[in-house]
């Protein structure tokens, strides 16, 4: 057993030996320096655990370094999350150290390291913040309505999508809209904005479109600072203008009818030849106005007007059940306006189930009871009329009980016999011929 001072002797005679006694005088090491996480950088929950790195310390003496690591929530490190000792150094100047878990977000922290040789210990590096977030994440909106080329109801449709999945602290989102006249949208037409709605978000064309125009149209999201991608590009065509044809000339078979038009008549019913229905047509005094024309290549042509339901049933001798009003179209053949009541519909029937476009000659005017209509078949574009009328009128001898019509309407046949025309009451007046 040694004295105590030849004990303190062994221990001090050696610096490079663990046991020495220390500081060691004279030994000078530097702090190191904080490099990454620099300060105030952000770091994203999904990114970690993060790595320290320094600026390797030096020494002036000859024992070996190693590393202190320490992280806190406060710049005084009073409140400490992370401590990690006897980090040997790492190469080329740098030493690194990887947490072993992510750190939680939404919270600021702070970096500190310093060296050590196990006799002398050097200064703490300057204390590094950084702050540890969840990302706002915007996805691309979902395109609902007008789509796939569709012609739209009128020129000022109504843009629908579905609200943009998001993820992380969001704020108040809203929508950007472009249009565009090619699906570069080198040249855009419009650009909109609206605040996001319940579930999904819709904006009312703030402008009459031009007619019978193709449209790109897509959409993206964004919040005070995150902007998400475009929705994928989606494209609608808007409906052709109503054009009104001439009125025909005088004259001609068919039983014509006598009297004016009506007020809102987009076509002189009094000029034209009637064939196969009540040739004073045109008489009839019209006490209700069509609001809405839909075509389908599979149902046919449906109407919405103003006495709907309201005109009594007529059953005709012979029938099992009650007409409630009969489908007219007016057709332009060769320069003349001619007309028939087709299809008697009875209330419950939706639609007449047979197109115009593709099987006008064979479901509508299919034998000689129709004059110069039998076996004509109408074009994409061709302007048409329709209206409807009280009970039967099918059929030159057809009397109902209440002889009362709707003003006729005129429109231009879409391609594919998909189509959808609402009428304004108060615009009618407009397409009338006097």
């Amino acid at each position: 057993m040694c004295a105590l001072s030849a004990c303190e002797s062994a221990k001090s005679s050696n610096p490079l030996s663990p046991t020495v006694a220390g500081p060691i005088p004279g030994v000078n090491i530097t702090a190191p320096t904080t490099v990454d996480p620099a300060m105030g950088a952000r770091i994203a929950v999904d990114k970690q655990p993060l790595t320290l790195t320094v600026q390797n310390a030096s020494t002036s003496g000859v024992r070996p370094l190693n590393y202190v690591f320490e992280v806190a929530t406060d710049v005084d490190f009073n409140s400490k999350v992370f401590v990690r000792e006897s980090i040997a150094p790492g190469d080329g100047g740098r030493t690194s150290l990887r947490l072993p878990d992510p750190l939680a977000t939404g919270r600021t922290y702070y970096w500190r390291s310093r060296a050590q040789d196990g006799a002398n210990t050097g200064p703490y590096s300057g204390a590094a913040n950084f702050n540890v977030f969840t990302p706002i994440v915007i996805d691309a909106p979902v395109l609902l309505a007008p789509i796939n080329n569709v012609r739209t109801d009128n020129l000022h449709p109504t843009f629908q999508f579905t609200n943009a999945p998001r993820s992380g602290p969001v704020g108040e989102i809203g929508y950007v809209i472009e249009l565009s006249d090619a699906d570069s949208f080198a040249n855009k037409l419009a650009i909109w904005t609206v605040g996001e709605q319940p579930n999904q978000t819709s904006l009312a064309s703030p402008q009459d479109l031009s007619p019978n125009k193709q449209y790109f149209w897509h959409v993206r999201a964004y919040d005070p600072t995150t902007t998400g991608p475009f929705s994928a590009t989606q494209v609608f065509q808007t409906p052709a203008p109503v054009v009104v044809a001439p009125p025909p000339p005088p004259g001609g078979g068919g039983g014509g009818g006598g009297g004016g038009p009506a007020p809102n008549d987009a076509i002189n019913l009094s000029s034209a030849g009637v064939y196969n229905s009540p040739g004073d047509i045109a008489s009839w005094p019209a006490t209700a106005t069509i609001t809405r024309l839909d075509m389908s290549s599979s149902a046919g042509l449906s109407f919405e007007f103003t006495t709907k339901q309201s005109w009594p049933d007529y059953t005709p001798p012979g029938w099992d059940g009650p007409i409630e009003y009969t489908v007219w179209a007016v057709v332009n053949v060769n320069g003349r306006w001619y007309t028939s009541g087709f299809i008697q519909m009875w209330r419950s029937r939706a639609s007449t189930g047979a197109p115009i476009l593709s099987d006008f000659a064979r479901n509508w005017a299919y034998d000689s009871r129709w004059g110069p209509m039998m076996g004509y078949q109408p074009h994409a574009g061709e302007q048409m009329g329709f209206f409807v009328s009280a009970g039967n009128a099918r059929g030159e001898g057809a009397v109902t009980s209440r002889r009362e019509r709707s003003n006729v309407v005129s429109v231009a046949l879409p391609a594919g016999d998909n189509g959808s025309f609402p009428f304004s009451l108060s615009s009618l007046p407009f397409f009338t011929l006097r």
